[in-house]
């Protein structure tokens, strides 16, 4: 891997948002958010379309008004500023770029604006062109360069004037497949080169757990939870997050038996499961989550105070390295995702199986 921090002298800042907030009309866009992307951190905004995350970062970046709060970068508010005086890069799905100019007039021109002298914008842009592979891609016009690489040029010339945080806008949403999977290691890369500060917006939960140090999960204008990709995938705070992030399977029941070690919920089809011990009181309605993939349809070999739960097999779905079953329970329909054996029996369609799972591999909220 290139190292490219040397030359391109990119530090990450800080910014702190601080009880921000938007409403348009009745419409509370983004409800008193506060958070902090450290210096040189990846971080995350993930929700569904209309959580938030799309006016908070065009808060940050100038575009939207906050209604209240205010916007921090290392420390110094940026809220009176208009956008381009805020120096901070913006990459948006569309990109944006200029039709009529070439592949190196676009990445110029953040710097042109700044009235910078030609040998730096030469020499920056060539930084820059190198920095995203596009160097034999000078002279070319935008039509006739592909998807990708019209992102590689929308995020060369967001990082061309040097910024210390770069805003992303869904900028792979365009892609397919392939190619995005090719882009999320390509800014991963620069961003790590550089040490830039990365605020990033997306829906894409598998695209958020790869890029990011850190995840915000926003829901209705509000920030759910924020954490490391494993933390909020393993450890979810609310249903929301559990079931966003991931494949859940959500049980109801009571809270009937609490012990030391163990807790246990009587299900809605009379049939008992074990958690680790819940801070609920005994009687309470609660919701049991329970990812697929820590369900198996073979007996543990160590755990005797292993769930287990009969089902008949209603969906078997080949995955390549993993097989999806949906197993019908009198609880409930569970998926299950059990890594492809080799040679491997799999489980058919209407064959009555058992579903076993740890107690440690429950999580339990209020109903």
């Amino acid at each position: 891997m290139t190292d490219l921090s040397g030359r391109f002298q990119a530090k990450g800042a800080e910014i702190r948002l601080v009880g921000l907030s938007r409403a348009f009309g009745e419409i509370h866009a983004v409800r008193n958010i506060s958070l902090v992307a450290e210096r040189g951190e990846f971080l995350t905004l993930l929700g569904a379309s209309g959580s938030g995350k799309s006016t908070t970062l065009m808060m940050i970046a100038g575009f939207v008004t906050p209604s209240e709060g205010d916007i921090l970068v290392d420390g110094v508010s940026i809220l009176g500023k208009p956008p381009d005086k805020r120096n901070l890069g913006v990459v948006f799905q569309s990109y944006a770029l200029f039709p009529h100019m070439s592949v190196a007039q676009n990445i110029a021109f953040p710097l042109r604006m700044r009235r910078r002298g030609s040998t730096e914008i030469k020499q920056r842009t060539e930084e820059a062109l190198a920095m995203v592979h596009l160097s034999d891609h000078a002279d070319r016009r935008i039509d006739q360069l592909s998807g990708g690489q019209q992102q590689r040029v929308a995020l060369a010339r967001s990082l061309v004037f040097r910024p210390p945080v770069l805003l992303m806008d869904e900028p792979l949403g365009a892609l397919d497949r392939k190619l995005r999977e090719q882009m999320q290691l390509e800014i991963k890369r620069i961003q790590r080169s550089l040490g830039i500060t990365v605020i990033y917006v997306t829906h894409d939960q598998e695209e958020a757990l790869i890029l990011s140090d850190r995840i915000a999960i926003m829901h209705d204008g509000e920030l759910h939870q924020i954490g490391t990709p494993d933390a909020v995938y393993e450890r979810p705070h609310t249903p929301y997050v559990a079931s966003f992030l991931g494949e859940s399977n959500f049980l109801e029941g009571i809270h009937e038996e609490r012990h030391d070690t163990l807790s246990w919920l009587r299900l809605s089809s009379g049939e008992r499961i074990a958690t680790t011990p819940a801070d609920l009181p005994i009687g309470a309605r609660v919701q049991a989550m329970i990812r697929p993939e820590s369900i198996s349809l073979s007996p543990p070999h160590s755990d005797e105070t292993a769930n287990a739960l009969a089902g008949e097999v209603e969906i078997c779905e080949y995955l390549g390295q993993s097989i999806r079953y949906f197993v019908r329970n009198p609880a409930s329909t569970l998926i299950v995702r059990e890594p492809r054996r080799e040679p491997g029996r799999r489980a058919t369609i209407g064959e009555n199986v058992t579903l076993y799972w740890s107690p440690k591999s429950t999580l339990v909220f209020p109903a």
